[in-house]
This record gives structure tokens, sequence and C-alpha cells, in this order.
């Protein structure tokens, strides 16, 4: 029994014109489409939640100690026991791609905010109460000026981390994407299929880095003082 060498590693050349074939089809944009879609959403809902818990961490310590079980928890429980829940309790869908990288990505921005909080210098909290400073311009200007380096360096680790475990999540319960695709490819031992999606992957998860950086250095050279 003879072996075809493109069913266990396919040449470069394969690769390349599968990725081809599928963009002819129809089928790998719109999956690279929706898991693009899944992954920004989850880092949104991700930011939001993580945000205001941060900053709270880090201002309080009574609630720093109350919340850190959770978050430990988030922290240490592995991708596929949160899969094996979301799927008997929705089933193979949307949601379990989204679920997945809000949980993924909540500790590490809780404890970035937390650490950008406890940066800020307590005298310059002190000065701005002496001259009495409005509380509003304090929390505006200190404490979200302090957390925004904080906050960028959040979502500069989270877009290679999201990517990664959104396509994880499709393989193993999305109804659409990359992911599945690929899962389909191995379910019919097409390996020129799934290295291509592979590929495509991640190309795709070294652009949204890529032009992340970009966008904030062009945001410097502008003088938009962001990281201010």
């Amino acid at each position: 029994m003879v072996i075809s060498e493109s069913l266990i590693v396919p040449s470069p050349y394969e690769v390349l014109v599968k990725i081809v074939e599928e963009v002819q089809r129809g089928k790998l944009l719109p999956a690279l489409a929706m898991t693009f879609l899944k992954a920004i959403e989850g880092l949104g809902i991700a930011l939001l939640i993580g945000t205001p818990i941060g900053v709270i961490m880090g201002i309080s310590k009574s609630f720093e100690e109350w919340i850190r079980p959770s978050t430990m928890v988030l922290r240490s429980m592995p991708i596929v026991s949160w899969l094996s829940s979301v799927i008997v309790i929705w089933g193979i869908g949307w949601q379990a791609p989204i679920f997945i990288i809000v949980t993924t990505l909540l500790p590490l921005i809780i404890y970035n905010i937390a650490q950008g909080v406890k940066s800020i210098d307590v005298k310059l909290i002190e000065m701005a109460h002496v001259y009495q400073v409005p509380k509003s311009r304090i929390f505006r200007q200190i404490y979200m000026g302090s957390i925004v380096p904080f906050l960028l360096s959040s979502i500069r680790v989270s877009l290679g981390t999201m990517w990664k475990v959104a396509i994880v999540a499709e393989f193993m319960a999305g109804d659409s994407g990359l992911g599945i695709e690929i899962s389909w490819a191995k379910f019919y031992l097409e390996t020129p299929t799934v290295f291509a999606f592979t590929s495509v992957a991640v190309v795709s998860g070294f652009l949204l880095e890529y032009l992340f950086d970009q966008f904030i250095s062009h945001m410097n050279r502008k003088g938009y003082g962001i990281w201010q």
C-alpha cells in the first residue's frame, strides 16, 4: 500500500494551489471573516468586562482579595473543560468560541489593568486633592491616563491569544470559521486543505499583530500621545 506524500506533508506548492482553490470556491474568505468577527467580539466583551474590574481591583485591596480566586480559576481552567460545558449548555454554534475567548482573555486584561492602576503615583493623587481637582478629572486624566499603556499592552498580547483560541474553539464546537474548515478537512483526510487553512490562520494572526503595532506607531508619530 503506497501512501501519497501529500497525505502526510503536502508541498508548499500544493498548499498554495489549495489556498487559491478555496478562495475561488468562496469558502476561505467567508471562513476567515467569521473567525475574525468572533475573535474581535470576544476581545471587545473581555475588555468591557475586564477593564472596570481591573480598575476596581487596582484601587481596592479588599476587592482584589475577593475576586482573586475567580480570576485564578479562569486562568487555570483548560480550554477543553470550558468547551465541554459550553457544548452542553449551548451546543455547537457561534456562542462557544466567543465564550472561550472571553474567559481566556479576562484574567490577562484584569491583571494588566490592575497593575496599571497600582503604578499610579500616590503623591500625584494627593496633590490633585490638595488643589481640589474634580474627581471626574482625576479619574479621567490620572487613572485612565495611567492604564492606557497597560490596556494597549493587554490588547497587543491578547491579539495572538484570541486568534488561536478562536480557531481551537471553532475546531471543537464551532459551526463556521477557519477552525471548522480545518476540522472537516481533517475528517476527510484532505491534508493539503488542512495546511492551506492553517497557513492562512498563521499569516492572518501575524498581520493582526503587525497592523496593531503599525497603528500605535502611526498614532505616536502623529503626536496623539496615545501612550501618554
